[in-house]
């Protein structure tokens, strides 16, 4: 073959190659503007064998970022996030997936790159805030446990709800030979399923809801009411076998309502406020079956899908209404349910969160007329992938949350657990701060069961100790030895949702009859003896140590410094020293345990004496009120 021939065969080559390549760009593009991920995928990877192409590398990673799949999205956006072409949105993108395997730290860093491009996004703040502070998520990782539901048919399965004797979830399969499939997940549409457990506990094999409920497309989530016999469930727009799409080309979700007759759900009719233009979906019925929340993206919200409600009067369902900035975002706000006492439970990936979609709940101030600040229910219910479909059961505290935390969304059972409490410290001796064993630790449960009212423990040859607290109760805890001042601290449980060890160590001070215990920061406006407030706080310590001891007796005993004179000083010591008597004794101290007694100048503790020349600071060290124990019953000497 000669020159000529080999250098027109290989232009022909490059032009069909070139021609090819364009084909599959051009077919791969359509098919992501019109949702077909999966067959997206298989022609940008075609391409991108025969070529390096930057558009069809950062689509193909979005296609599979739609498609829920961090796994093969998160090397693709590595690498696409650096192309000169590359949106900032991707960074955001990145950083998500990121957060999604955990990796708070290098999520951070994008989410600051992508601020800097795009400052006024609140998301994206949100996002990076709880990137910060992602050790709040694990605050008690035991208030929950989880259990996996397996159906071994079913791909993906989410949105369980009680229903009689069951459960209802959405789900779907593989698809079979010839049979449909959905073009943006390449699975099997969704379908109602209902299943029951038996008399050992285990689940039945999910069965489809009958009539006319499960249809050519997708259907679920749903929700019934108490009666079990309407249903409320979300639907793709099609009628028959044609879909219907706005003029977006977006095929929508709507409602739509089910009767239960003869066992199978007919009589199906679509919610007033379904649109062609937008999708509702993820119906709740409230407690009192008069409100249906639900999602939309219907313009006017506050983010991409925000909750709504509708009440309905006996006749018709009222105009939606948005839930409010408190609860909805910039982002997607997903799931909702109202549990039986007024709790708001939804999904969100927004707010403050681990990744993906969180569980968050809230409550309606019928006072302020707003949702309260919402809460996230933290680690291990969340995790750093999507969790959603929260339902509860406020009786059994036992319920049921969705999550895709180990690949494809799966369902799990859950109890939720009483958080639980504990006090420990150690004890050690006051001046030495060495370990005291043999302390006799006591705690009083003021408002707890009374056989649990008074419990004691001794402190072990490391001077520490631990007690099991009750659940919301104000406690007194003592730490005790004889021939040393018993100390007390206070402690309560009350309104607390997360298990918490609190720490509550003493230092034990040997009690010695008349040595005197210099009382800090005792002050006294220049020549008067009235408490001022700062002391008081002071002086309600020592009442407490009265409290804590009540067989010692004390003195009072107040010092001035030098100047001035000795006998003015006398009485003005005196003075000072009644007058923190008296404190005491309105405290309610018994007055037949204190003595007081001024000092003035006589008891001075350095070289400060009359016309000698000192600082403020070594006259401030002579000022100064104390007290000593004179008597006590049954002190070992």
């Amino acid at each position: 073959m000669n020159t000529f021939k080999l250098y027109t065969i290989g232009i022909i080559g490059i032009i069909l190659l070139s021609s090819c390549s364009g084909y599959l760009l051009k077919k791969a593009n359509k098919e992501f503007v019109n949702y077909q991920y999966s067959d997206a995928i298989q022609d940008y990877s075609k391409l991108l064998k025969k070529e390096d192409n930057h558009e069809a590398r950062i689509k193909l990673a979005n296609c599979y970022r739609l498609k829920n799949d961090p796994e093969k999205a998160e090397p693709i956006f590595e690498e696409i996030v650096n192309y000169p072409e590359s949106e900032p949105i991707n960074r955001f993108y990145y950083a998500k997936i990121l957060m999604s395997k955990g990796d708070y730290a290098n999520a951070k860093v994008w989410l600051n790159s992508y601020l800097n491009q795009v400052p006024n996004d609140v998301v994206a703040q949100m996002l990076l805030s709880s990137c910060k502070s992602v050790k709040s998520f694990h605050r008690d990782t035991s208030l929950f446990s989880l259990n996996q539901i397996n159906f071994p048919d079913f791909e993906s399965m989410f949105g369980m709800v009680p229903y009689k004797n069951g459960m209802v979830f959405t789900a779907d399969k593989k698809p079979q030979f010839n049979s449909q499939k959905d073009s943006w997940t390449g699975k099997s549409y969704y379908d109602l399923y209902l299943s029951e457990k038996d008399q050992d506990g285990h689940w039945l094999s999910p069965q489809l809801l009958k009539g006319e409920i499960n249809g050519r497309y997708h259907e679920g989530p749903a929700t019934f009411n108490k009666a079990g016999d309407v249903v409320y469930f979300t639907r793709s727009n099609y009628y028959k076998y044609n879909l219907h799409k706005s003029s977006k080309n977006e095929n929508n979700l709507k409602l739509f309502s089910a009767k239960l007759i003869n066992d199978k759900w007919e009589q199906l009719e679509e919610l007033p406020f379904n649109s062609d233009e937008y999708s509702v979906g993820h119906p709740c019925l409230s407690p009192d079956e008069k409100t249906l929340y639900f999602i939309s993206d219907m313009p006017g919200g506050e983010g991409k899908t925000d909750i709504y409600s509708s009440t309905f009067d006996g006749t018709s369902w009222s105009k939606p209404e948005n839930l409010g900035s408190e609860i909805n975002t910039a982002g997607s706000e997903m799931f909702p349910f109202m549990s039986s006492d007024g709790t708001f439970y939804f999904s969100s990936d927004a707010h403050n969160n681990m990744g993906g979609l969180d569980v968050f709940a809230t409550s309606y101030d019928k006072k302020t007329k707003k949702w309260l600040q919402v809460e996230n229910l933290n680690y291990p219910l969340n995790s750093s992938h999507d969790d959603f479909g929260f339902v509860i059961n406020n009786e059994t505290k036992t319920g049921y949350v969705s999550s895709n935390r180990h690949s494809d969304d799966k369902m799990y059972e859950f109890k939720k657990n009483a958080p639980t409490f504990n006090v420990m410290g150690t004890v050690t001796i006051k001046g030495k701060g060495a370990p005291f064993e043999d302390v006799t630790i006591t705690l009083i449960d003021e408002t707890g069961d009374a056989t649990m009212a008074k419990r004691t423990v001794q402190t072990d040859k490391y001077g520490k100790y631990k007690i099991k607290l009750n659940p919301e109760s104000d406690f007194i805890v003592y730490g005790s030895k004889e021939n040393y001042f018993t100390q007390s601290i206070d402690l309560s449980t009350k309104g607390k949702k997360y298990s918490e060890d609190f720490m509550a160590d003493f230092s034990l001070d040997q009690i010695i009859l008349e040595k005197p215990i210099v009382l800090e920061n005792i002050y006294y406006d220049l020549d008067k003896w009235q408490i001022r407030p700062d002391a008081e706080k002071e002086l309600d310590k020592l009442v407490r140590l009265l409290q804590d001891n009540p067989t010692i007796n004390i003195e009072m005993g107040s010092h001035t410094d030098s100047r001035a004179g000795d006998q003015y000083n006398l009485i003005l010591s005196d003075k000072r020293a009644n007058a923190a008597v008296e404190y005491l004794v309105f405290k309610g101290i018994d007055r037949n345990r204190l003595k007081y007694k001024g000092y003035g100048e006589t008891k001075l503790i350095n070289s400060c004496t009359n016309n000698v020349k000192c600082t403020e600071e070594e006259h401030q060290k002579n000022r100064r009120t104390e007290f000593k124990v004179t008597k006590i019953n049954n002190l070992k000497k």
